[in-house]
Order: structure tokens, then C-alpha cells, then sequence
């Protein structure tokens, strides 16, 4: 009895149903050949995606960084208007002659002193690091030639047109998203599909929230640590106080590492007067990062959001690593916003369990 043969062809269904018939090969190969080309098409995309934002990676920092002005414009304004009952522009206005009064009156009374601090503070550096074996110099030196953010810092503190050009780009995107946070917003919204619309503008108020949290947590403790470092340098009686206050409130910006950068000039024009008062110095260092870290930061997390230590280390070193100073002191507020979106369209939306960050203990006491 002879066995019917296996066809060759795929076989489809009329439109109209009932028998099969056989789709011819060429179609097939057609049809596959087309899915192997969207396929294709959709690597490079998201590839040229990838490095489109590697190449404009700068100046999205530096939109990141005009975000988190804007939202302390924003924030400050919103007090503004609840105290005055103003419209929006009038209390913005006001919030932005208030800063321009502190921050260029400060900089009018406290310029020349802190320039010539600053001067006196370089001029400590060199001599001590004179003072430093040859070792240890030779050793300083490779260790900046292997770290690239090292070599970007010095650079960066160098290069004045590009601190200045930078910073206008920062200003400018502040303001522009303090004037008209909606219209920016909506603008981003668009982008999502209608029916995830709504939890889009709930993940931006979350992330927006989150935000102003941290940044309110982080100036509160660099104030504490620069005025609690200028005080204890200056019974110490060491020279350029308030210009390595300034440097060690700046530097705490970057947790965890911070401090240890901001320790270090004071340690060198410590050990150029005497050995003991570098001791002092560094137990000094110690005492203030003991006070930040067991009771400033706990009174303040129980109000701003609470970055798991392991992640702030990871995200500093991939930040210093991919994008240099810049994307150290950023890369904190970047991880806040990473987690948070992870925790609201990840854990909430996709796996259906409740959100860890930020937390409820972050939302604050409204009691």
C-alpha cells in the first residue's frame, strides 16, 4: 500500500471557509523575509537611539540639572502664592529677585575675602603637597592619570567659558520650566498612549515629589556640614576655613564620596603647619560626618526620600565613569528617579505588589 507523500506548501483556509488550499512557497518566504527585516530595523533604531543619546548625553545633564532648579523654583513659587495669594508669574518673579538679591549680595560681600581664600587655599595645597615623600606624589599623580573624572575635574575647574556657558543653559531651562511646568508636562504626556495618559502624569508627580525631597534633604545637610567644617577648622586654627567649608558643603552634594574629597586639601594644608593638627583635622572630619550621618540624615529621612546606601555607591561610580564630575554630582537625583519609576510601572503596574520607594515613611508626616 503506498504512502501519501507529506506536502510541501503551507496550507491556509478560504475566506469564505471549507477546504484548504496550499500557500504557495515564494509567499512564504516573503512573509518571513519581511518579519527578518522589521526585526533588523528595530535593532539598528534603538542602536542609532543609543548612540544619538550618548552623543547629546552633556546637554542632557545639563536639562537634568535646569530640571531640579526648576522644580526648587517651582516649589519655592507655590509657597509664595499661598502666602500671597499672587498668580503664578508675579510669585515666581518674586522667588527669582529674592535669590538674585541673596546670592549676588552674598557673592558682592563674600567675593573678594573668598578669592583670596581661595588663593590662599591653592597656595597652601602646593606647599604641602611640596612637603609630601616623592612616593606619594608619583603615587598621586598615577592615580589621577587612571581616573578619568579626575582628569575632567581639573578641567572643569579651569575651563571659566564653559563653567559659564553651561551654567546659562542650566538658568534658561530652569526658568522656562518654572514658567509653564504644564505646558512641558503635557508636552511629555502626548507621548504615552491614551490610556496610560493619566498614570503618566502621576508618575511625573511622584518623580517631581521624590525629587524636591532629596534636593530639600541635600541642602539642609550641606549647610550643616560646611558651617559645622568652617567653625571647627577655624578653633583649629586653620588657615582658609570658609574657603574649605565652601569646598566641603559643595562636595556633599556627591554622598559617601564627598566627604572624603573635601577632606583631603584640609588634611594637606593641615600636615604642612604639623603633623598633630592633620590628626586634629582628621578627627575633626570624622566627628562632622559622624553627626551627619547618625543624626542629621536620620531626622531628615523621616521627611525626604531614603536612597538605599548600595545604589547611591553604584550610581556615583557608573556616573563618574560614563560622564565625568558632572554626571557624579547628578548621578544621586538620576538614581531617585530610576527607582521611582521602576517602583511605580514595574512593581506596581506590572507585578501588582505595593511600591518600596519611595516609601510612605518618605512621603512625610502631613499629621
Amino acid at each position: 500500500m503506498a504512502i501519501p507523500s507529506r506536502p510541501t506548501a503551507h496550507h491556509v483556509a478560504k475566506p469564505g471557509g471549507g477546504a484548504t488550499q496550499d500557500e504557495p512557497p515564494a509567499r512564504a518566504g516573503r512573509g518571513e523575509l519581511a518579519v527578518f527585516t522589521w526585526k533588523v530595523l528595530i535593532v539598528a533604531g534603538v542602536a542609532a537611539l543609543g548612540i544619538f543619546l550618548w552623543k547629546v548625553s552633556g546637554t542632557l545633564l545639563l536639562i537634568f540639572t535646569g530640571v531640579l532648579f526648576a522644580i526648587l523654583l517651582q516649589r519655592l513659587t507655590g509657597y509664595v502664592r499661598r502666602w500671597t495669594g499672587l498668580a503664578h508669574g508675579w510669585a515666581l518673579a518674586i522667588v527669582l529677585l529674592v535669590l538674585v538679591v541673596l546670592v549676588g549680595g552674598g557673592a558682592w560681600l563674600m567675593g573678594t575675602s573668598m578669592a583670596a581664600q581661595f588663593d590662599q587655599l591653592r597656595d597652601q595645597v602646593v606647599k604641602a603637597s611640596g612637603l609630601l615623600p616623592d612616593s606619594w606624589r608619583e603615587r598621586i599623580v598615577e592615580q589621577g592619570k587612571e581616573w578619568p573624572w579626575m582628569n575632567q575635574l581639573g578641567s572643569f575647574a579651569s575651563t571659566l567659558v564653559y563653567i559659564v556657558g553651561d551654567a546659562v543653559v542650566v538658568m534658561f531651562a530652569a526658568l522656562y520650566l518654572a514658567a509653564s511646568p504644564g505646558v512641558y508636562q503635557r508636552g511629555v504626556v502626548l507621548l504615552v498612549p491614551p490610556r496610560g495618559q493619566e498614570r503618566a502624569c502621576e508618575v511625573m508627580d511622584v518623580v517631581g515629589d521624590s525629587l524636591w525631597k532629596w534636593l530639600i534633604g541635600q541642602l539642609v545637610a550641606m549647610a550643616a556640614v560646611g558651617t559645622l567644617t568652617v567653625v571647627g577648622l577655624l578653633l583649629l586654627g586653620i588657615p582658609s576655613a570658609p574657603a574649605l567649608g565652601l569646598v566641603a558643603a559643595l562636595l556633599e552634594f556627591i554622598p559617601l564620596i564627598g566627604p572624603f574629597l573635601a577632606a583631603a586639601p584640609a588634611l594637606m594644608i593641615a600636615f604642612a603647619q604639623s603633623p598633630q593638627d592633620a590628626l586634629w583635622v582628621a578627627g575633626l572630619y570624622l566627628i562632622i560626618q559622624q553627626i551627619e550621618g547618625n543624626l542629621v540624615t536620620p531626622l531628615l529621612q523621616k521627611r525626604v526620600v531614603d536612597l538605599p546606601p548600595v545604589v547611591t555607591i553604584g550610581a556615583i561610580a557608573a556616573g563618574g565613569v560614563l560622564f565625568g564630575i558632572l554626571g557624579m554630582f547628578l548621578a544621586t537625583p538620576m538614581a531617585v528617579v530610576a527607582l521611582v519609576m521602576v517602583n511605580l510601572l514595574y512593581i506596581e503596574d506590572k507585578l501588582g505588589q505595593p511600591r518600596h520607594f519611595p516609601s510612605d515613611k518618605s512621603q512625610g508626616d502631613k499629621s
